[in-house]
């Protein structure tokens, strides 16, 4: 039993009168008599021993400490609500929302996909790129508040009060379209040497890629002066459309690399310090669905995790 936690009834006949400002409208809300609902008012506030309403003849008004109160409830009434219409709609099938890196989600997870649903029919799966925290000093993930249950996440694997778990190393290649590299042939160039003269693509929040893969050739870098993107899904279009050449994970353009919308610049690849992580909150590892993802993940990565 949560021993500080108040009736439910208490708290709803609250939250109602808050909102409304009046103890009539909060019972035809409730279906309760007006008189119900400021016993059970009454009986919150001692029990809290805090004063939520001020009271003037007939009127009623919030004190500071019943709107501070009050924004806590209703969202917290908010996430009763939205799960009992989740678990309602879904008749019992679990969800897992999964937090992904945008480009790694477009290029990695979605299309292998279909053999984690196949695998877990009873598990719905919810993508969101938007729940982790990119704005943060060093870029760390953000899984408070419950808003994704697992995160696919891309650095060193270090994230304080969170578990990590290495699923896919960083192979980078470099990569351009036919019709540029086409256009760029000659005799005396060769596809090594295509690196040297083709314009390079920079990915603006990876500024040192292209210094770090001319380092592991032990050459002399070459400053990019392609134009820029942010994202990787930005950079592998800007290729295609033959923009210039650019440095991507080899595991986000299996299917361009395929098709020859893209080819590949020599054989050399950068195997970056970093790495991709499933991360999950050490309280939720063991839910059966986190764990689900979990499994298959590792199957998926063909790494021993």
């Amino acid at each position: 039993m949560r021993k500080a936690t108040p009736s439910l009834n208490a708290i709803r006949a609250f939250e109602s009168a808050a909102r409304h400002e009046s103890f009539a409208k909060a019972a035809r809300e409730l279906s309760v008599s007006a008189s119900a609902v400021s016993q059970q008012v009454s009986q919150l506030e001692a029990e809290l021993g805090v004063r939520l309403f001020n009271r003037i003849k007939q009127r009623i008004s919030l004190t500071d400490a019943g709107i501070s109160y009050l924004a806590s409830l209703s969202a917290a009434l908010d996430r009763i609500e939205s799960a009992t219409t989740d678990l309602l709609s879904n008749k019992g099938i679990r969800q897992l929302r999964v937090g992904s890196l945008p480009s790694l989600a477009s290029y990695w997870l979605i299309p292998r996909l279909p053999s984690f649903m196949e695998q877990n029919p009873t598990i719905k799966v919810h993508i969101v790129t938007l729940e982790l925290d990119f704005a943060s000093p060093h870029r760390s993930p953000n899984l408070q508040g419950g808003r994704i249950d697992v995160g696919l996440y891309y650095g060193d694997g270090h994230w304080d009060g969170l578990n990590a778990v290495k699923f896919m190393s960083e192979r980078l290649v470099p990569v351009a379209s036919p019709g540029l590299l086409k256009k760029f042939a000659t005799d005396a160039v060769g596809a090594d040497e295509m690196i040297d003269v083709l314009p390079l693509l920079q990915h603006s929040t990876r500024p040192n890629s292209w210094e770090e893969w001319f380092r592991s050739r032990k050459k002399e870098p070459r400053n990019p002066d392609g134009s820029s993107f942010e994202h990787f899904h930005m950079l592998i279009s800007a290729a295609k459309a033959g923009v210039g050449v650019a440095i991507v994970p080899l595991s986000f353009v299996d299917a361009e690399l395929n098709n020859n919308s893209l080819v590949r610049i020599g054989s050399h690849e950068l195997i970056s310090e970093r790495a991709y992580y499933l991360i999950s909150d050490p309280a939720s590892e063991m839910a059966s669905s986190n764990q689900a993802f979990r499994d298959w993940i590792e199957k998926q990565s063909n790494l021993s995790i």
